[in-house]
C-alpha cells in the first residue's frame, strides 16, 4: 500500500469544497484530510494536519488567500496551489509573490489539477496555468 497525498481544500464556498473533496476523494492516491473556509482556519489545519498540498482560494472572509499563504510559507509548513476564479496576470502575480507554488483558474479540467499537484510534489514549483 503506498502512501496517499493528503490534500487541504480552502475555499469559502462549501459547494466548492464539496464537489473538490468528491472529485478528489475518487482518485486513488489521494486523501482530503481536511477543509477550511477562510485564511485563519487554513493556517491552523495546515499547521495541525499537515497537508502535502493546499488548494487554496484567494477571496475569503476574514484572512484572505493571500495573507494565509504568506503566513503558510513563512512557517514552511506546505506547498500551496492556488485554484481561483481570478485568472488575470495581476492575481497571478500576486499569488507568486505570496509564495504559491502554482496557479490555476476554477473550472479548469480536473486532470490538470492532477497533473499540477503532481508536479508542485515533484518540485516543478511556480507553475502558472491559466
Amino acid at each position: 500500500m503506498s502512501l496517499k497525498i493528503r490534500i487541504l481544500i480552502a475555499d469559502d464556498h462549501a459547494h466548492v469544497r464539496d464537489d473538490l473533496r468528491m472529485v478528489l476523494q475518487l482518485t486513488d492516491g489521494i486523501e482530503v484530510v481536511g477543509e477550511a473556509a477562510d485564511g485563519q482556519a487554513a493556517i491552523d489545519q495546515t499547521r495541525t494536519l499537515r497537508p502535502d498540498i493546499v488548494l487554496m482560494d484567494l477571496e475569503m472572509p476574514g484572512m484572505n488567500g493571500l495573507e494565509a499563504i504568506r503566513e503558510i510559507k513563512r512557517q514552511k509548513l506546505t506547498k500551496i496551489i492556488v485554484l481561483s476564479v481570478h485568472g488575470y496576470p495581476a492575481a497571478q502575480e500576486a499569488a507568486r509573490l505570496a509564495g504559491c507554488d502554482a496557479f490555476l483558474v476554477k473550472g479548469i479540467d480536473f486532470s490538470t489539477i492532477l497533473r499540477t499537484i503532481n508536479q508542485v510534489l515533484a518540485n516543478n514549483s511556480n507553475l502558472s496555468i491559466a
